[in-house]
């Protein structure tokens, strides 16, 4: 009976010593979090810099495409016009066309050299490669041009088009085209011209760095600006006085009829409506602003 009291005292002086060790507890955890806190405060401060500081540099190239698509003062060039005859002169149809071929691409050229030197930018610069009937070139992009080249190499910055293609174009002799279901037949020299175009105009996809920002998930907006982009160069062919409106339907014409028009694949560049709408939207504008909605950045 006299053991109690002693226990009892036991006891309490137990419990006293569990308290102080829980409030020893709570109190390292309540300077732990706050040491957590600060840590976690400071993480976020520094990835708010960091996006803040890759906001201010996607700001920076958005602001210089939007200077190219923008509102330029646009310089008009002259646009030569050569109607190659496949016959005349004697020429075989090989240098006919491979001459047109090389007149188009320095016209298209000069158009966008003057358009981005009004913008401040660089002169684009790019190569290019009229591959002979039969003969079958390497290229960069691990793909062989042919007979049916005609696109844009962004690992070798080369324009491949094949003049068997182009001459088959300009005479209209394509057949079995997708875009002849609907009213599209590629034939004429406006026609190899919107070819040219188009494939230049992904040129400066790459070089503007729309590739890299562009955000789609697919060919099909990359495509249509593109479409959109030879457009306002064909505008500028216009307005210079030296092509009619028989011309300007062959570049439409050509822009229904060519292109992969597969749905459900990847490369799907759009319907041949879709495709005639941007080549007019850039034509009709006659500013290449217009095209940025197709790959927004």
């Amino acid at each position: 009976m006299r053991m109690r009291p002693l226990l009892a005292v036991l006891l309490t002086a137990v419990l006293a010593a569990g308290c102080g060790a829980t409030d020893d507890v709570q109190d390292f955890a309540g300077d732990a979090r706050e040491r957590l806190r600060a840590q976690q405060d400071r993480f976020e401060e520094t990835l708010r810099e960091q996006e803040e500081r890759l906001r201010d540099r996607v700001d920076e190239v958005r602001a210089r495409i939007e200077a190219v698509l923008g509102d330029l003062e646009q310089t008009v060039p002259r646009a030569d016009r050569t109607s190659p005859d496949v016959q005349a002169d004697g020429r075989t149809e090989v240098t006919t066309i491979e001459g047109f071929l090389t007149d188009v691409i320095g016209n298209v050229d000069g158009y966008w050299t003057r358009t981005l030197a009004a913008g401040g930018l660089p002169e684009p610069r790019v190569a290019y490669a009229w591959v002979p009937p039969g003969r079958v070139m390497a290229t960069g992009c691990g793909v062989p041009a042919d007979d049916d080249a005609a696109f844009y190499c962004p690992a070798d910055d080369t324009i491949y088009v094949a003049l068997r293609f182009a001459t088959a174009i300009y005479e209209g002799t394509i057949r079995g085209l997708p875009g002849e279901a609907e009213g599209g037949r590629a034939v004429g020299d406006f026609g190899v011209a919107y070819v040219i175009a188009h494939e230049y105009a992904h040129n400066l996809q790459e070089e503007l760095g729309i590739f890299t920002l562009g955000r789609a998930n697919s060919t099909k907006p990359f495509e249509l600006q593109a479409d959109c982009m030879a457009g306002a160069w064909g505008s500028s062919a216009f307005a210079s006085g030296r092509f009619s409106a028989e011309d300007i339907e062959e570049a439409l014409s050509t822009a229904v009829a060519v292109g992969d028009f597969d749905v459900s694949g990847a490369n799907h560049h759009g319907t041949p409506r879709e495709r005639r709408a941007a080549w007019l939207d850039g034509f009709e504008a006659g500013d290449p602003s217009v095209c940025s909605r197709y790959v927004p950045v």
